[in-house]
Protein backbone atom coordinates (compact mmCIF):
# COMPACT_ATOMS: atom_id res chain seq x y z
CA UNK A 1 0.00 0.00 0.00
CA UNK A 2 1.10 3.44 -0.90
CA UNK A 3 1.86 5.69 2.27
CA UNK A 4 1.18 9.16 1.02
CA UNK A 5 0.22 12.39 3.07
CA UNK A 6 -0.90 15.02 0.82
CA UNK A 7 -1.26 18.92 1.75
CA UNK A 8 0.37 19.35 4.67
CA UNK A 9 -0.63 22.23 6.97
CA UNK A 10 1.27 23.12 9.72
CA UNK A 11 -0.19 25.34 12.55
CA UNK A 12 2.68 27.45 12.98
CA UNK A 13 2.82 31.65 12.56
CA UNK A 14 4.70 32.40 9.67
CA UNK A 15 5.74 35.82 9.40
CA UNK A 16 7.01 37.23 6.33
CA UNK A 17 10.06 39.85 6.88
CA UNK A 18 8.88 42.76 4.75
CA UNK A 19 10.56 43.04 1.16
CA UNK A 20 13.41 45.44 1.91
CA UNK A 21 15.21 45.25 -1.81
CA UNK A 22 14.01 44.53 -5.05
CA UNK A 23 15.97 42.14 -7.38
CA UNK A 24 16.82 44.82 -10.51
CA UNK A 25 17.15 43.66 -14.06
CA UNK A 26 21.10 43.87 -14.38
CA UNK A 27 21.10 40.99 -12.19
CA UNK A 28 23.36 42.29 -9.12
CA UNK A 29 21.08 41.39 -6.08
CA UNK A 30 19.50 38.49 -4.76
CA UNK A 31 16.41 36.79 -4.44
CA UNK A 32 15.10 37.94 -0.89
CA UNK A 33 14.16 34.87 -0.29
CA UNK A 34 18.01 34.64 -0.08
CA UNK A 35 18.42 37.30 2.27
CA UNK A 36 15.90 35.68 4.59
CA UNK A 37 17.46 32.21 4.95
CA UNK A 38 20.67 34.07 5.36
CA UNK A 39 19.47 36.08 8.29
CA UNK A 40 17.50 32.76 9.96
CA UNK A 41 20.92 31.00 9.40
CA UNK A 42 23.21 33.60 10.91
CA UNK A 43 20.83 34.68 13.59
CA UNK A 44 21.75 38.37 12.27
CA UNK A 45 18.96 39.51 9.93
CA UNK A 46 20.30 43.16 10.73
CA UNK A 47 23.56 42.24 9.75
CA UNK A 48 22.51 40.57 6.51
CA UNK A 49 20.45 43.74 5.49
CA UNK A 50 22.83 46.31 6.61
CA UNK A 51 25.70 44.56 4.31
CA UNK A 52 23.43 43.66 1.50
CA UNK A 53 22.58 47.52 1.37
CA UNK A 54 26.07 48.12 1.07
CA UNK A 55 26.56 46.63 -2.32
CA UNK A 56 26.61 48.07 -5.39
CA UNK A 57 28.73 46.00 -7.75
CA UNK A 58 29.97 42.05 -7.86
CA UNK A 59 32.53 42.92 -10.67
CA UNK A 60 35.39 44.02 -8.40
CA UNK A 61 36.36 43.33 -5.22
CA UNK A 62 36.87 46.90 -4.23
CA UNK A 63 34.96 48.53 -0.96
CA UNK A 64 30.85 48.05 -1.98
CA UNK A 65 31.53 44.89 -3.90
CA UNK A 66 29.57 41.75 -3.20
CA UNK A 67 33.06 39.95 -2.60
CA UNK A 68 34.39 43.00 -0.51
CA UNK A 69 31.57 43.25 2.18
CA UNK A 70 30.38 39.76 2.85
CA UNK A 71 34.02 38.93 3.05
CA UNK A 72 35.00 41.94 5.62
CA UNK A 73 31.88 40.56 7.64
CA UNK A 74 33.60 36.87 7.65
CA UNK A 75 37.05 38.28 8.90
CA UNK A 76 35.79 40.12 11.37
CA UNK A 77 34.21 36.60 12.69
CA UNK A 78 37.18 35.00 11.89
CA UNK A 79 39.56 36.96 14.10
CA UNK A 80 36.93 36.75 16.63
CA UNK A 81 37.42 32.71 16.14
CA UNK A 82 40.66 32.94 16.91
CA UNK A 83 40.40 35.13 20.04
CA UNK A 84 38.04 32.79 21.52
CA UNK A 85 40.50 29.76 20.71
CA UNK A 86 43.16 31.34 22.30
CA UNK A 87 41.44 32.02 25.43
CA UNK A 88 40.79 28.21 25.14
CA UNK A 89 36.57 28.62 25.00
CA UNK A 90 35.75 26.46 22.67
CA UNK A 91 32.50 26.68 22.41
CA UNK A 92 32.63 30.49 21.33
CA UNK A 93 35.40 29.71 18.40
CA UNK A 94 33.51 27.10 17.33
CA UNK A 95 30.47 29.35 16.65
CA UNK A 96 32.41 32.08 15.66
CA UNK A 97 34.24 30.65 12.98
CA UNK A 98 30.88 28.93 11.53
CA UNK A 99 29.84 32.25 11.22
CA UNK A 100 32.89 33.31 9.41
CA UNK A 101 32.20 30.17 7.13
CA UNK A 102 28.64 31.05 6.38
CA UNK A 103 29.48 34.83 5.22
CA UNK A 104 32.69 33.90 2.93
CA UNK A 105 29.96 31.48 1.83
CA UNK A 106 27.40 34.42 1.11
CA UNK A 107 30.35 36.05 -0.30
CA UNK A 108 31.09 33.10 -2.89
CA UNK A 109 27.37 32.63 -3.76
CA UNK A 110 26.25 31.54 -5.77
CA UNK A 111 29.29 30.05 -7.89
CA UNK A 112 32.86 31.27 -7.73
CA UNK A 113 33.18 32.57 -10.74
CA UNK A 114 33.37 35.83 -10.14
CA UNK A 115 36.25 38.24 -9.05
CA UNK A 116 37.54 37.00 -6.00
CA UNK A 117 34.90 34.68 -4.81
CA UNK A 118 37.67 31.63 -5.40
CA UNK A 119 39.69 32.82 -2.57
CA UNK A 120 36.40 33.32 -0.84
CA UNK A 121 35.30 29.83 -1.58
CA UNK A 122 38.41 29.08 -0.10
CA UNK A 123 38.17 30.74 3.22
CA UNK A 124 34.60 29.41 3.70
CA UNK A 125 36.28 26.07 3.85
CA UNK A 126 39.24 26.82 6.28
CA UNK A 127 37.09 28.02 8.59
CA UNK A 128 34.10 25.38 8.65
CA UNK A 129 37.15 22.63 9.09
CA UNK A 130 38.59 25.13 12.00
CA UNK A 131 34.94 25.41 13.40
CA UNK A 132 34.66 21.33 13.38
CA UNK A 133 38.05 20.84 15.50
CA UNK A 134 35.64 22.16 18.11
CA UNK A 135 32.74 19.84 17.25
CA UNK A 136 31.44 17.23 19.79
CA UNK A 137 33.27 15.17 17.70
CA UNK A 138 35.56 16.72 16.12
CA UNK A 139 34.75 16.70 12.48
CA UNK A 140 36.47 14.43 10.23
CA UNK A 141 37.51 14.68 6.68
CA UNK A 142 37.34 12.20 3.99
CA UNK A 143 38.79 11.99 0.54
CA UNK A 144 36.23 9.21 -1.09
CA UNK A 145 37.67 8.01 -4.53
CA UNK A 146 35.79 8.39 -7.13
CA UNK A 147 36.43 8.41 -11.27
CA UNK A 148 40.24 7.96 -10.98
CA UNK A 149 40.36 10.52 -8.13
CA UNK A 150 38.87 11.55 -4.94
CA UNK A 151 36.59 14.06 -3.63
CA UNK A 152 36.39 15.69 -0.35
CA UNK A 153 33.23 14.90 1.89
CA UNK A 154 32.69 16.11 5.80
CA UNK A 155 31.70 13.28 8.72
CA UNK A 156 29.88 14.91 11.36
CA UNK A 157 29.94 12.19 14.31
CA UNK A 158 26.82 11.98 17.12
CA UNK A 159 28.45 11.48 20.23
CA UNK A 160 28.62 7.92 22.31
CA UNK A 161 27.15 6.17 19.48
CA UNK A 162 29.10 3.68 18.26
CA UNK A 163 28.96 2.72 14.33
CA UNK A 164 25.71 4.61 13.77
CA UNK A 165 23.92 4.66 10.40
CA UNK A 166 24.40 7.38 8.12
CA UNK A 167 23.11 10.08 6.26
CA UNK A 168 24.61 11.29 2.57
CA UNK A 169 23.73 14.70 2.92
CA UNK A 170 23.71 17.46 -0.41
CA UNK A 171 22.32 20.65 -1.15
CA UNK A 172 21.38 22.14 -4.18
CA UNK A 173 23.75 24.15 -6.70
CA UNK A 174 24.53 27.11 -4.81
CA UNK A 175 24.36 25.47 -1.54
CA UNK A 176 27.39 23.38 -0.58
CA UNK A 177 28.52 20.93 1.67
CA UNK A 178 29.85 23.72 3.83
CA UNK A 179 26.68 25.66 4.32
CA UNK A 180 24.32 22.43 6.05
CA UNK A 181 25.96 22.69 9.33
CA UNK A 182 22.78 24.45 11.18
CA UNK A 183 20.67 21.92 8.64
CA UNK A 184 21.91 18.50 9.58
CA UNK A 185 21.79 19.17 13.15
CA UNK A 186 18.28 16.86 14.15
CA UNK A 187 19.72 14.20 12.28
CA UNK A 188 22.87 14.08 14.47
CA UNK A 189 20.77 14.52 17.69
CA UNK A 190 18.66 11.48 16.35
CA UNK A 191 21.93 9.02 16.66
CA UNK A 192 22.61 9.72 12.75
CA UNK A 193 26.14 10.35 11.09
CA UNK A 194 25.58 12.79 8.47
CA UNK A 195 28.52 13.12 5.19
CA UNK A 196 27.95 16.10 3.27
CA UNK A 197 30.04 16.42 -0.08
CA UNK A 198 29.35 18.56 -3.14
CA UNK A 199 27.23 16.93 -6.13
CA UNK A 200 29.19 16.90 -9.34
CA UNK A 201 29.31 20.57 -11.20
CA UNK A 202 29.39 21.78 -7.56
CA UNK A 203 31.64 23.18 -4.78
CA UNK A 204 34.95 21.41 -4.79
CA UNK A 205 33.30 18.61 -7.66
CA UNK A 206 32.91 21.82 -10.02
CA UNK A 207 35.95 19.70 -12.53
CA UNK A 208 33.35 17.28 -13.54
CA UNK A 209 30.03 18.02 -14.93
CA UNK A 210 26.71 18.05 -13.49
CA UNK A 211 24.54 15.69 -15.67
CA UNK A 212 21.81 12.98 -15.36
CA UNK A 213 23.33 10.57 -14.04
CA UNK A 214 25.42 12.28 -11.80
CA UNK A 215 23.95 9.98 -8.95
CA UNK A 216 26.53 8.29 -10.06
CA UNK A 217 28.52 9.70 -7.18
CA UNK A 218 26.34 8.74 -4.77
CA UNK A 219 26.66 4.52 -5.80
CA UNK A 220 30.44 5.51 -5.28
CA UNK A 221 29.93 6.70 -1.68
CA UNK A 222 28.56 4.44 -0.79
CA UNK A 223 30.91 1.76 -2.01
CA UNK A 224 32.85 3.66 0.29
CA UNK A 225 31.04 4.03 3.41
CA UNK A 226 29.26 0.84 3.47
CA UNK A 227 32.56 -0.79 5.04
CA UNK A 228 34.07 2.54 6.49
CA UNK A 229 34.91 1.13 10.39
CA UNK A 230 33.15 4.40 11.89
CA UNK A 231 29.66 3.56 10.28
CA UNK A 232 27.20 0.65 10.13
CA UNK A 233 27.13 0.40 6.49
CA UNK A 234 23.66 -1.49 6.37
CA UNK A 235 21.83 1.48 7.01
CA UNK A 236 22.46 4.66 4.58
CA UNK A 237 20.17 7.29 3.93
CA UNK A 238 20.06 9.98 1.34
CA UNK A 239 18.80 13.73 1.52
CA UNK A 240 19.00 15.60 -0.89
CA UNK A 241 17.80 19.36 -1.74
CA UNK A 242 16.79 21.09 -4.58
CA UNK A 243 19.32 20.44 -7.14
CA UNK A 244 20.48 17.21 -5.00
CA UNK A 245 16.69 16.77 -4.12
CA UNK A 246 16.51 15.18 -8.50
CA UNK A 247 19.27 13.06 -7.21
CA UNK A 248 18.10 11.80 -4.33
CA UNK A 249 14.70 11.16 -6.86
CA UNK A 250 16.78 9.36 -8.43
CA UNK A 251 18.69 7.54 -6.04
CA UNK A 252 14.72 6.20 -4.79
CA UNK A 253 14.45 4.48 -8.39
CA UNK A 254 18.14 3.40 -9.11
CA UNK A 255 19.97 2.75 -5.78
CA UNK A 256 18.61 -0.12 -3.60
CA UNK A 257 21.14 -0.05 -0.90
CA UNK A 258 19.25 3.08 1.11
CA UNK A 259 16.78 2.18 3.66
CA UNK A 260 15.41 5.62 2.63
CA UNK A 261 15.49 8.82 0.99
CA UNK A 262 13.99 12.36 1.14
CA UNK A 263 13.91 14.18 -1.75
CA UNK A 264 13.42 18.15 -1.04
CA UNK A 265 12.06 20.50 -3.47
CA UNK A 266 13.98 18.47 -5.93
CA UNK A 267 13.09 19.33 -9.52
CA UNK A 268 11.23 15.74 -11.31
CA UNK A 269 9.97 16.59 -14.92
CA UNK A 270 8.28 20.10 -15.05
CA UNK A 271 10.70 21.91 -12.60
CA UNK A 272 13.25 21.51 -16.10
CA UNK A 273 11.38 23.84 -18.05
CA UNK A 274 11.85 26.25 -15.65
CA UNK A 275 14.60 26.18 -14.53
CA UNK A 276 17.33 27.66 -16.85
CA UNK A 277 15.22 30.52 -16.95
CA UNK A 278 15.02 31.24 -13.36
CA UNK A 279 15.99 34.42 -11.25
CA UNK A 280 19.95 35.14 -12.56
CA UNK A 281 21.45 33.52 -9.49
CA UNK A 282 19.53 30.48 -10.29
CA UNK A 283 21.33 30.81 -14.08
CA UNK A 284 24.54 31.51 -12.78
CA UNK A 285 25.21 28.35 -10.65
CA UNK A 286 23.16 25.75 -13.19
CA UNK A 287 25.86 27.22 -16.18
CA UNK A 288 28.90 26.66 -13.65
CA UNK A 289 27.66 23.13 -12.95
CA UNK A 290 26.77 22.36 -16.63
CA UNK A 291 29.52 23.71 -17.91
CA UNK A 292 27.37 25.37 -20.57
CA UNK A 293 27.38 29.43 -20.91
CA UNK A 294 24.43 31.79 -19.21
CA UNK A 295 24.15 33.56 -22.33
CA UNK A 296 23.62 30.13 -24.34
CA UNK A 297 20.09 29.79 -23.27
CA UNK A 298 19.31 27.02 -26.02
CA UNK A 299 21.98 25.00 -24.95
CA UNK A 300 21.19 24.96 -21.48
CA UNK A 301 17.46 24.80 -22.37
CA UNK A 302 18.32 21.44 -24.31
CA UNK A 303 20.90 19.89 -21.78
CA UNK A 304 18.61 20.55 -18.89
CA UNK A 305 15.61 19.19 -20.47
CA UNK A 306 17.77 15.71 -20.26
CA UNK A 307 17.37 15.76 -16.42
CA UNK A 308 13.65 15.21 -16.97
CA UNK A 309 12.98 11.74 -14.67
CA UNK A 310 9.83 10.65 -17.06
CA UNK A 311 11.70 11.57 -20.10
CA UNK A 312 14.51 8.92 -19.08
CA UNK A 313 11.60 6.65 -18.80
CA UNK A 314 12.59 6.14 -15.21
CA UNK A 315 8.79 7.18 -13.98
CA UNK A 316 6.59 4.12 -15.36
CA UNK A 317 4.36 3.17 -12.93
CA UNK A 318 3.93 2.51 -9.08
CA UNK A 319 6.77 0.78 -8.74
CA UNK A 320 9.23 2.81 -10.24
CA UNK A 321 10.47 4.19 -6.65
CA UNK A 322 12.14 1.55 -4.60
CA UNK A 323 12.52 2.83 -1.15
CA UNK A 324 10.68 4.65 1.19
CA UNK A 325 10.88 8.11 -0.15
CA UNK A 326 9.35 11.63 1.20
CA UNK A 327 8.81 13.99 -0.91
CA UNK A 328 8.03 17.85 0.08
CA UNK A 329 8.32 21.28 -1.08
CA UNK A 330 6.16 24.13 -0.84
CA UNK A 331 3.36 24.55 -3.07
CA UNK A 332 4.51 28.23 -4.98
CA UNK A 333 7.41 27.27 -6.35
CA UNK A 334 8.14 26.26 -9.73
CA UNK A 335 10.96 24.93 -9.71
CA UNK A 336 9.96 21.76 -8.22
CA UNK A 337 5.97 22.23 -8.61
CA UNK A 338 3.28 20.39 -6.86
CA UNK A 339 3.05 18.31 -10.02
CA UNK A 340 6.54 17.39 -9.96
CA UNK A 341 5.99 15.98 -6.44
CA UNK A 342 3.08 14.45 -7.38
CA UNK A 343 4.41 12.78 -10.09
CA UNK A 344 7.39 10.99 -8.09
CA UNK A 345 4.92 10.31 -5.06
CA UNK A 346 2.38 8.52 -7.66
CA UNK A 347 5.57 6.47 -9.12
CA UNK A 348 6.17 4.02 -5.98
CA UNK A 349 4.13 2.48 -2.75
CA UNK A 350 6.09 3.36 0.39
CA UNK A 351 5.86 7.44 -0.37
CA UNK A 352 5.22 10.17 1.43
CA UNK A 353 4.60 13.69 0.29
CA UNK A 354 4.31 16.99 2.06
CA UNK A 355 3.19 20.04 0.76
CA UNK A 356 4.18 23.44 2.35
CA UNK A 357 1.18 25.34 2.09
CA UNK A 358 2.23 29.15 0.86
CA UNK A 359 5.43 28.72 0.45
CA UNK A 360 8.14 28.79 -1.86
CA UNK A 361 11.52 27.01 -2.96
CA UNK A 362 12.68 24.58 -0.49
CA UNK A 363 9.96 25.97 2.46
CA UNK A 364 11.98 28.62 4.20
CA UNK A 365 9.39 29.20 6.40
CA UNK A 366 8.35 25.92 7.88
CA UNK A 367 12.35 25.55 7.61
CA UNK A 368 12.69 25.21 11.62
CA UNK A 369 9.71 23.11 12.49
CA UNK A 370 9.87 20.64 9.35
CA UNK A 371 13.27 19.56 9.80
CA UNK A 372 12.90 17.60 12.87
CA UNK A 373 9.91 15.81 11.87
CA UNK A 374 11.71 15.35 8.93
CA UNK A 375 14.59 13.50 10.66
CA UNK A 376 12.14 11.68 13.01
CA UNK A 377 10.28 10.45 9.57
CA UNK A 378 13.60 8.95 8.77
CA UNK A 379 14.20 7.26 12.45
CA UNK A 380 10.64 5.75 11.90
CA UNK A 381 11.89 4.14 8.56
CA UNK A 382 15.51 3.09 10.02
CA UNK A 383 13.47 1.18 12.82
CA UNK A 384 11.20 -0.18 10.12
CA UNK A 385 14.42 -1.36 8.48
CA UNK A 386 16.14 -2.67 11.15
CA UNK A 387 13.21 -5.35 11.93
CA UNK A 388 12.99 -6.41 8.14
CA UNK A 389 17.09 -7.14 8.42
CA UNK A 390 16.83 -9.00 12.02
Amino acid sequence: MRLKTTCLSLLISCVMLPLLVQAEDNGELVEERRLRLWSAQTGNRDLIYSTYLRIDNRDTTDPGSWVYEWSRIAEYFADKGDAFAANEDHASARDAYLTAAKFYGIARFPAKTLPGQLEAFNKHLHYYQKAGQFFDPELIVLDIPYDGKSIPAYLHMPADIEKPPLILWNGGIDTWKGDSYNNIQPYIDRGFAVLTFDVLGTGENSDWRAGPDSNKLHSAVIDHMQTHPLIDGRYIAHVGFSFSGYYAARNSITEDRLFAVISACGPIHDGWKAIYQDAWEIQEALAAAIHIPRVDSDAMRDYVATFSLLAQGLLNGPDSVKVPTLIINGDLDDLAPVSDLRLLADSGRETDLWIMGGDQHCFGQYRSVVMPKMANWLVEKLEAERVLQN
